[in-house]
């Protein structure tokens, strides 16, 4: 069987997962799924959680993207601690903050926006990627050499940098995302239209 990637392309865990495949280079399928795309009936019976990506191979049924991550580069890449460290630093800190920043400046209207719950997000976030910046500052990726660690956060990067909203100059991060700009598969998964998820698409 080949193996199935179950997500739509502009989900940022599904973008994770697709381009970790890409520098794998994994053979697989991808099936749209989610958001707009809808839950189809035989994903439902693979995730209850009705959450993308999931990852089907043979009886293998992963979801959650880190854990699909740590599962790709199980196959190819030797551990990482340090990678692993920032991976779960992404989960823990710095995605839910990058999220609540997002919902509040691309999902939703303008009615539904909260100014004092945006600027708390972005304060968190704000004060997430400074620690990002102080590591990337003397080290070229976020663990011993690039690791499913970076494309976890890499991820969210190029959204980040888009939205209209205020960044401070971090000089690490901002050469660590040239870095990641110049991977074929960052520019193919990542750098694309988030066009529908906007407000009123």
């Amino acid at each position: 069987m080949t193996p199935i990637l179950w997500g739509r392309a502009t989900s940022v865990n599904v973008q994770k997962v697709m381009w970790a495949l890409q520098e794998l280079q994994i053979p697989h399928q991808r099936l749209d799924a989610g958001g707009r795309y809808g839950w189809p009936a035989a994903l439902a019976q693979l995730n209850p959680n009705r959450r993308v990506p999931v990852w089907q191979e043979d009886d293998l049924v992963l979801w959650e993207s880190h854990a699909i991550l740590r599962y790709l580069a199980g196959k190819r890449l030797g551990p990482d601690p340090l990678g692993d460290q920032w991976m779960e630093f992404t989960t823990s800190t710095l995605q839910p903050a990058f999220l609540g920043v997002f919902y509040q400046k691309v999902r939703f209207g303008p009615a539904e926006r909260d100014p004092a719950v945006l600027a708390a997000h972005q304060a968190d976030l704000e004060a997430a990627l400074d620690a990002v910046d102080a590591h990337l500052r003397t080290a070229e990726w976020l663990g011993g050499s690039f690791s499913v660690a970076d494309i976890a956060m890499g991820s969210m990067m190029y959204r980040y940098f888009d939205m209209e909203i205020p960044r401070g100059t971090r000089h690490g991060l901002a050469a660590w995302v040239e870095r990641l700009k110049r991977r074929p598969a960052y520019r193919a998964v990542v750098e694309t239209s988030y066009e529908e998820l906007r407000a009123g698409a």
